[in-house]
């Protein structure tokens, strides 16, 4: 079949247009690769949504992914698929679940026991009504003391540890309060066990009784 000139200035500009028209199936692979890599650090699971095949785009030889909103990187979201060179852009939905992971206690402890690192373990928390005040991470229960026993498969809550006790009550400690300028030195017994960091009430040798900061070292700090 042959075409006349006029048939040929007709025709070239929409075969050049469906030449050179992006494909719709590369940009999804290109958010499936961009997705892979955000969520490689994180416990979740994602489901891309299509892009419309009706829609004709120039091809972009080289487009970019991103989040829609960088703000909103969970549940029902969105990316950017941009072209800088033919400067369109378009949203690609992403639906975006993340695990709810739980500390729980690999062996039966009793109250007052330090807590080590094969003691606890990360599990899937398959019911989110369970997860309320679970420690989401080991780092979080390792060096911390039971303040109650529990069975092995036990959710680890932040209610049932503690810092380990820098000051026991009944222990002789010193007691440095400072001020301007100035610093004393006195001795007393603890009246209460306490966590660095935590309010400790002491008695000193004269009777009366003064409340200060546990130090790391088991010392107490007043500050005037």
């Amino acid at each position: 079949m042959k075409f006349s000139p006029l048939m040929l200035a007709w025709l070239l500009p929409g075969l050049v247009q469906a030449a050179a028209s992006q494909d719709m199936a590369a940009l999804e692979k290109l958010a499936d690769r961009f997705m892979q890599q955000e969520m490689a650090a994180r416990q979740a699971s994602y489901k891309l949504g299509k892009l419309d095949r009706r829609l004709v785009l120039p091809a972009c030889p080289a487009p970019r992914v991103d989040w829609s909103n960088a703000a909103q990187t969970t549940g029902n979201t969105a990316l950017v698929i941009v072209c800088p060179d033919s400067g369109w852009s378009i949203r690609l939905p992403v639906s975006i679940n993340e695990k709810q992971l739980g500390v729980v206690l690999t062996r039966s402890v009793s109250a007052g026991e330090v807590l080590q690192e094969g003691d606890v373990k990360l599990v899937e928390v398959a019911n989110p009504a369970m997860a309320r005040n679970v420690l989401t991470s080991p780092a979080l229960a390792i060096g911390q003391t039971m303040r109650s026993g529990a069975p092995a498969g036990s959710w680890l809550r932040t209610f049932m540890v503690h810092a380990p006790y820098a000051i026991r009550a009944g222990q002789p400690v010193k007691v440095v309060a400072g001020g301007d300028g100035f610093t004393v030195l006195s001795e007393g017994i603890a009246n209460n066990n306490a966590a660095v960091g935590d309010a400790v009430s002491v008695r000193l040798s004269s009777g009366r009784v003064v409340r200060g900061m546990a130090q790391p070292d088991g010392s107490v700090s007043l500050n005037y």
